[in-house]
């Protein structure tokens, strides 16, 4: 008897659970898909050069199934037979540094330019290198996330200093190449937890924002109808509905995470 009593509550426990699972599902691929993160992963790769814009190492999405995320010159170019060079993307940034000493713009050390599908962030390390890391435009890091990224590269590069420096001798190239491997494990760990921090944030979000809003909706409803007494119930009820809607909004928009 206890245990078709047990049995029954699993069955209503596992009724109820199955629904919350499939709406948060829903919910988080609706903001996935919105974010583009399907197509573009939140980091897409990342660059190291020197001051003359000579690429040492790539981090990067190397699969060829069209499935997966792909490299990052696949994302800087619209055609596939005219993908830009990735040495030429370093040289061409390479140039900040070079105009920031000659209009006498002192210590530079990062920039950021924003697109609207993706967007670049170059950090000047040492004098003599920077990083630079493409994002998908909507990938916002903390404080702590681009602090831990910037001293993965400051490790790599006063490890191997010597390689860094002479970069073109074949022992050089090796344990570069080597260190490129492992940076593109390194890559799809951290997209792998970025995305599992903004998905927790989002359904964290979702849950909040819905608890403030039955919160205020009969707050925002009692406040209407006392001032709006002799407007008529259903334009009430829109303007009421187009205020949540704004609320909503607005606590939305707001990213803890990038702080």
């Amino acid at each position: 008897m206890v245990q078709d009593q047990d049995n029954r509550y699993q069955e209503e426990h596992d009724g109820i659970q199955k629904p919350i699972i499939n709406i948060e599902k829903l919910l988080y691929n609706s903001a996935y898909t919105s974010c583009n993160f399907n197509k573009i992963p939140p980091i897409i790769g990342c660059l190291v050069a020197d001051q003359y814009g000579n690429t040492h190492m790539v981090f990067e999405y190397a699969s060829k199934n069209k499935n997966n995320y792909g490299p990052v010159k696949s994302y800087l170019s619209e055609d596939e037979k005219n993908f830009l060079e990735i040495d030429l993307i370093s040289m061409y940034f390479s140039s900040f540094k070079t105009f920031a000493g000659q209009t006498n713009i002192q210590n530079l050390s990062n920039l950021e330019i924003h697109g609207s599908n993706i967007k670049v962030k170059i950090f000047f390390l040492f004098d003599n290198f920077m990083i630079i890391i493409f994002l998908n435009s909507n990938t916002e890091l903390n404080l702590k996330e681009k602090t831990s990224i910037v001293q993965y590269f400051e490790d790599q590069i006063t490890k191997y200093e010597f390689e860094f420096k002479h970069f073109n001798a074949a022992k050089s190239r090796k344990i570069l190449s080597m260190l490129e491997n492992k940076g593109n494990a390194w890559l799809k760990r951290i997209n792998k937890s970025y995305l599992k921090t903004y998905k927790d944030s989002y359904l964290k979000k979702h849950e909040i924002i819905g608890e403030l809003t039955r919160e205020i909706d009969p707050i925002i409803e009692e406040v209407l109808y006392e001032y709006l007494e002799y407007i008529q119930d259903d334009i009430v009820n829109n303007v009421s509905k187009e205020i949540k809607n704004k609320i909503q909004d607005m606590l939305f928009g707001f990213n803890p995470n990038s702080y």
